[in-house]
Parts: structure tokens; C-alpha cells; sequence
């Protein structure tokens, strides 16, 4: 399994339970290389993807996967759902992004997002994060930067410029109603880092990743690390 994909079948996990039934009309914000995108085209679902990055949208396109080259405020059409995959947190601003969003949507439609909120991760998940990166940079299977110094002061600086999670969940709130939230593990998916790469065999690093998501999701359990992996999904009071 492609280490790009192997979020994929969690995702979907949380996000079924959410989605009208195919052949509902999907427009995921922020694609990137439409993973997510083919695999819910590939349910039945009617998917378009939108990226405002071209390298991103031609790999989306390599795929099969429909897509439209902007950012989300210049697009058109109607659709059930629009789905933000951990692209939201990046917006210059979430009060305007989501009312256009809102006028996308046909009667009944949903705006849901998959996101993390950063302000949650506490000193033991920052070392869970940056510790299981240091072992894989050590193994020579992942290329990344390893953080200096305190590193919870590290994770905080390098993220302390996006949305938090409460502040998107509170523009949610503001565009709609009937706000569902469902919290899940995410700091696996961040052992990588911006810049990080993966080196090959591409599969090995699939398999460690689903390992360090079980060790996540077990310490969730017995409360040592923070739920800071977010879905949510709201109806917006005025659709179109």
C-alpha cells in the first residue's frame, strides 16, 4: 500500500456513517493527489475535486479523478456535500470560504470536514509524534526534520498559524445546524511532517504507519494521548 493512501480506509470509516447514500454529488476541497476522491468515486459516489495547486490537481487527474484547478471561492454548481479534507485549517478566512461553500449545496446538503485540532496536542502526544518520526528517520525509512530543543514548544510553533480545530468547529456552527462532531486519532498521519518523504519501499512504510496508528489509538483508550483528529459535518440554515 502507498503510504499516500493509507489514511484512506480510515477516513472512510468516519466519514460513511456521515454521507448521503451514492450517487450523492461529493466536492472535496483540497484534494491533493485525490486519493480520498477516487475511493469514494469508486463507491458510487459523484465525485469533483478541487485543488488550487496544479502538480496536485494533474496527480488527482492521473487518477481519474474529475477536478477543477482553483480555490473553492471561485467554483460553482450544486452538490450534497462539500468535504474539506484537511484543507479548512489553511483557510484565510473560515466565515467567508464556508458561506460561499453554503451556496454550493443543494436543499438538504452537508459541508463536512476532516481536520485536526492542533491546540489539543498536550506534551505526550508531541513526543509520541516526534519521537516515532526520529525512529523512522534513524531507519532510514523516512527523510524528515527532526525538531530541536522542547518539543512541545516545536509542535506549537510550527502550527500555531492555522485554524484551530474550536475555531472551525465555531464557524460551523455559525453557517448551519444540526452540527455533528466525531473525534478520531490523527497524529500518525503527521509522523511525516511538511517536507517529510518517505523512502521505498513504499509498503513497509504503509505497514508502520497502521502500526503507530494502533499504538495511538490504544493509548487513546487508556487516556495518555489526546483524541486531536476531528469529522464533522453540519446543514446550513439557508442552502444555495
Amino acid at each position: 500500500m502507498d503510504p499516500t493512501t493509507v489514511a484512506v480506509p480510515h477516513t472512510l470509516v468516519h466519514l460513511k456513517p456521515l454521507l448521503p447514500s451514492p450517487p450523492a454529488r461529493v466536492l472535496e476541497a483540497g484534494c491533493g493527489r485525490g486519493a480520498l476522491a477516487k475511493a469514494l468515486a469508486d463507491l458510487g459516489y459523484t465525485v469533483t475535486g478541487v485543488d488550487r495547486n496544479a502538480e496536485m490537481a494533474a496527480a488527482a487527474r492521473q487518477r481519474g479523478v474529475a477536478v477543477i484547478e482553483a480555490d473553492i471561492r471561485a467554483v460553482s454548481g450544486e452538490y450534497d456535500v462539500v468535504l474539506f479534507t484537511r484543507s479548512l485549517h489553511h483557510a484565510e478566512d473560515l466565515d467567508d470560504i464556508l458561506a460561499h461553500t453554503a451556496t454550493l449545496l443543494a436543499p438538504g446538503g452537508q459541508i463536512v470536514i476532516e481536520e485536526f485540532a492542533w491546540e489539543k496536542v498536550d506534551r505526550a502526544a508531541a513526543h509520541f509524534l516526534y519521537d516515532n518520526r526520529a525512529m523512522l528517520v534513524s531507519a532510514g525509512m523516512l527523510d524528515a526534520e527532526l525538531p530541536t530543543g522542547d518539543l512541545l514548544d516545536a509542535w506549537v510553533d510550527g502550527h500555531d498559524w492555522l485554524h484551530q480545530g474550536s475555531a472551525m468547529l465555531d464557524a460551523l456552527k455559525c453557517v448551519g445546524t444540526d452540527l455533528t462532531t466525531v473525534p478520531t486519532s490523527i497524529v500518525w498521519r503527521l509522523i511525516d511532517g511538511r517536507g517529510g518523504r518517505w523512502v521505498e519501499p513504499a509498503t513497509r512504510a504503509a505497514d508502520v504507519l497502521a502500526t503507530i496508528r494502533d499504538a495511538e489509538e490504544r493509548r487513546i483508550a487508556a487516556g495518555m494521548l489526546p483524541q486531536v483528529g476531528l469529522v464533522a459535518s453540519v446543514r446550513p440554515r439557508h442552502p444555495g
